[in-house]
């Protein structure tokens, strides 16, 4: 049995969309946000958003990592399918898609580090000062930054192809 043409983009989109919205669904309450964490470069301002969340927005920090190693390899399928099979880039763009087609898998690779990181902060003391903090944010600005990048790049070709503008739109 053959899969018509582009299965795999879709259910990629879907996947990505549903795995996605669970994690914010799971955190949409915490504040500071998830996001404020992930890029504490101080280990003061790191601990101090870890006590304001409380024992239930830990426990539920804690939780998520199980999920969270799932969806990196989510949204590393979807980007690479996102930039090698949506018709994004003309077949004269190779160069352009392959790269595009790496920044999630890349984003996701500093993502698996920044999870080691904080599952290793997490099981030390409560408060201490560890290099694992500046480390695990880097690793989160890096990852937050190549998903930017591959947003802002995906988003103009979908309005170029839109617009009839450019190879791909031909």
């Amino acid at each position: 049995m053959t899969r018509p043409p582009g299965f795999a983009l879709p259910l990629a989109t879907l996947a990505f969309v549903l795995s996605q919205g669970y994690l914010l669904f799971q955190f949409h309450r915490l504040r500071p946000n998830i996001l404020v964490l992930q890029l504490a470069f101080d280990a003061e301002r790191y601990w101090a958003i870890l006590g304001a969340w409380g024992a239930t927005g830990l426990q539920a920090y804690r939780d998520h990592f199980s999920w969270d190693f799932v969806h990196l390899g989510i949204y590393s399928v979807f980007g690479f399918l996102m930039a090698t099979r949506s018709g994004l880039f003309a077949p004269s763009e190779g160069q352009a898609a392959r790269r595009a087609a790496w920044m999630l898998p890349w984003a996701a690779a500093f993502d698996v580090a920044e999870n080691l990181l904080q599952l290793h902060l997490l099981a030390g003391p409560f408060g201490a000062s560890s290099p694992a903090i500046p480390l695990s944010a880097l690793c989160s600005a890096i990852k937050w930054g190549l998903a930017t990048v591959f947003a802002l790049l995906i988003g103009w070709r979908v309005v170029r192809k839109s617009a009839g503008i450019g190879p791909a739109s031909r």
